[in-house]
């Protein structure tokens, strides 16, 4: 344990190839206490604004990203933060005891793979998107949903969720490693009809690719897919560790911080309609 009076943040860009993707971005983000080699706690995330956000200038931001800062800081825990693709970032927590993981859905499939800390995000509603210009569908139901192409990022909420609900990969579902292709693939490749995004993050998402919001339609909100963000660990982590980090959570809830950190984000955490 030591008390906190610096921060170093360091940053790396990691760059991996593979058979399938001829190139994976990788940002790294490095928090470290007085540059510790050894942490008690690795907290592993992902570029996902406006929660967590790598700027142009490679400067880490976002709500939960403070929020966690936060929590560790009262923790007094030596601690790191990396980000990494959300694939990497969810098995380094699935498979690592004392990693925790930001900000990831607490779904049904999940429950029983990780210890749950506490609720770090508002629900937030999940939307299929499509194309304005493509406007010619009849959805009135989640099963005609089912008729069509609905693209979504592997092992994410909305993947995970719909698989649960009846979809199949390779019939009505098409898995995309990175989520910055997401709405591109929308005008890329016509046999994909739809998206599923939340209303919070889409207009990051559409900025991120270069793309009017305005170009955007609402074809159908999925009613049981409120999605609700939290702080979750290895199921191998130190029980110590996860009842300080439990209290500290609800702790900052009771005590206005949580209110306080949301308030300074939330005129930017909005779908421009």
């Amino acid at each position: 344990m030591m008390n906190f009076t610096k921060l170093l943040v360091r940053f790396n860009i990691q760059y991996k190839v593979s058979c399938k993707f001829l190139l994976t971005l990788c940002i790294v983000i490095s928090v470290d206490v007085f540059g510790a080699k050894e942490v008690d706690v690795a907290l592993v995330t992902e570029h996902f604004p406006p929660y967590q956000i790598v700027d142009q200038n490679n400067v880490l931001s976002g709500f939960t990203t403070e929020l966690m800062i936060e929590v560790m800081k009262r923790s007094q825990y030596r601690y790191s933060i990396n980000a990494y693709p959300w694939t990497v970032a969810y098995n380094f927590a699935l498979k690592k005891p004392n990693h925790c993981i930001f900000s990831i859905a607490r779904l049904s499939s999940r429950e029983n793979l990780f210890t749950w800390i506490g609720r770090i995000t508002e629900n937030n509603k999940a939307i299929v998107w499509g194309l304005k210009n493509k406007q010619n569908y009849k959805i009135s139901s989640l099963e005609d949903i089912k008729k069509y192409t609905t693209a979504v990022k592997r092992n994410n909420a909305p993947h995970q969720a719909l698989l649960e609900m009846g979809f199949s990969e390779g019939i009505n579902l098409y898995v995309l490693d990175n989520s910055n292709a997401l709405i591109n693939i929308l005008y890329s490749r016509s046999e994909i009809d739809f998206i599923v995004a939340d209303d919070i993050t889409i207009s990051y998402r559409a900025k991120l690719a270069g793309i009017d919001i305005n170009q955007l339609h609402k074809e159908y909100e999925i009613s049981n897919l409120w999605s609700e963000f939290y702080l979750a660990c290895n199921k191998n982590t130190n029980q110590k560790v996860i009842d300080n980090l439990t209290l500290i959570i609800d702790e900052i809830h009771k005590d206005g911080t949580y209110q306080r950190l949301l308030g300074n984000w939330k005129n930017k955490m909005s779908y421009r309609k």
